[in-house]
């Protein structure tokens, strides 16, 4: 017979599952290689850089606006129990594993929690150490003051949540919303100033958190609100991905493609590989997702390449020019797979010669695009000309590289 433990830690291992399932969905090998992999070398060497040398634009933010970010965040997110809808008919009948269960729940989620804050912090600690001067204690009451921020109102809302509800609900809720804002603000003002408040604060909130969590865990009749919010916190991920789909009214189809419409010749000569080349190009810039995917790609790059140092421009456009060879040739590869390609005797080495004439000119545009910004970002009047009329050596021969084999 398993132990209230045993379930807890099997329904913390089905959630995580479960989010990385949902993960998975939205994040492919390819957006992983192309899209979250590059931007997470370059997020690295940006916050190195950070503390290296500090940014102009440091002395724009003030302390109020680290605040604010910081409050919002103390605001979001909730406190979990993880207890199910079956729960009713078995685990509740045992008044002390139900209890112990919902006890774990809520110590994860506070660790959890602390986790995140912990994560937030080293993301501004930058600018809190570089711009505002904050010595180690500093930051240490700071994290503190926002963690347990963020537990007391977590705890509150459920409470408030349970014991009321309509518009009396929603306006009690704008009202503690405004005055924790201007209290908090209040709060860090005084870290700033290394003042003994603060620390009084904490210790305030840290008898809250026990006094709220007590009557929290204490509640009767919160069951069926508990099993609604752990629903809605395990679907919150895959309620991002859906966020944008909605019921539609059908597009009439065009009678002919926007590009190409006249299905007109792109390659010199005749031949099954020049045919194919053809179809393998048509497909790509008839493709809106490959469209909505390149310019997502340009864009990341060539913004970066406004941050980056000038030595290290170069070493990204070319590996910017790899990773879109790469990225052609598998989008050629699946589409040389479709079905009724089947249908036809083509050999292999008629299909890597039109996967070599095609990926230069699926490489060419984003190419070119990001060889201008680099060129721009140098800022003289020679580096867009020279970088473009080196765009298209760098495609050609990328490209020969990396189609070199099927």
């Amino acid at each position: 017979m398993k132990s209230s433990f045993q379930v807890f830690t099997r329904r913390v291992r089905s959630d995580w599952h479960f989010q990385y399932r949902a993960l998975r969905m939205a994040v492919d090998w390819v957006i992983a290689i192309y899209f979250v992999i590059p931007l997470m070398i370059l997020a690295g060497y940006q916050y190195y850089s950070w503390w290296a040398t500090q940014p102009s634009w440091f002395s724009w933010i003030s302390m109020s606006m680290i605040a604010t970010a910081f409050y919002v965040f103390a605001w979001l997110g909730t406190i979990r129990y993880f207890v199910e809808e079956g729960d009713q008919l078995f685990l509740r009948q045992n008044q002390n594993w139900f209890r112990h269960l919902m006890l774990l729940g809520y110590r994860y989620s506070l660790v959890l929690q602390g986790i995140m804050t912990i994560i937030l912090m080293l993301v501004f600690l930058p600018l809190l150490v570089q711009t505002h001067s904050y010595s180690v204690l500093q930051v240490i009451c700071l994290w503190l003051l926002t963690y347990l921020l963020k537990i007391n109102v977590g705890v509150l809302r459920q409470l408030l949540t349970l014991r009321l509800n309509g518009i009396l609900l929603w306006l009690l809720r704008i009202v503690v919303f405004v005055g924790l804002f201007f209290s908090y603000q209040a709060l860090v003002t005084e870290v700033s100033n290394n003042t003994y408040y603060s620390w009084t604060a904490i210790l305030l909130f840290l008898v809250l958190v026990v006094f709220l969590s007590k009557i929290r865990l204490q509640e009767k009749g919160a069951f069926f609100a508990d099993i609604a919010r752990d629903r809605d916190s395990r679907m919150r991920i895959v309620s991002l991905m859906l966020i944008r789909v909605v019921e539609r009214k059908r597009k009439p189809k065009r009678k002919y493609p926007l590009l190409f419409g006249k299905s007109q010749r792109l390659f010199k000569g005749k031949g099954a590989s020049n045919g194919i080349a053809e179809l393998l190009t048509k497909s790509f810039f008839r493709n809106g997702t490959q469209w909505k995917q390149t310019i997502q790609f340009v864009a990341v790059i060539s913004g970066a390449m406004f941050i980056l140092p000038s030595a290290l421009k170069i070493t990204i456009w070319i590996l910017a020019a790899c990773l879109l060879v790469f990225w052609r040739k598998s989008f050629c590869k699946d589409e040389l797979t479709a079905p009724f390609l089947t249908l036809f005797p083509i050999q292999d080495i008629t299909k890597h010669q039109a996967l070599q004439s095609a990926t230069p000119i699926l490489v060419l545009p984003a190419l070119i695009l990001i060889s201008l910004c680099v060129g721009i970002s140098f800022f003289t009047w020679w580096g867009p000309v020279l970088m473009i009329g080196a765009a298209i050596p760098l495609a050609y021969g990328t490209s020969s590289v990396f189609t070199s084999w099927y």
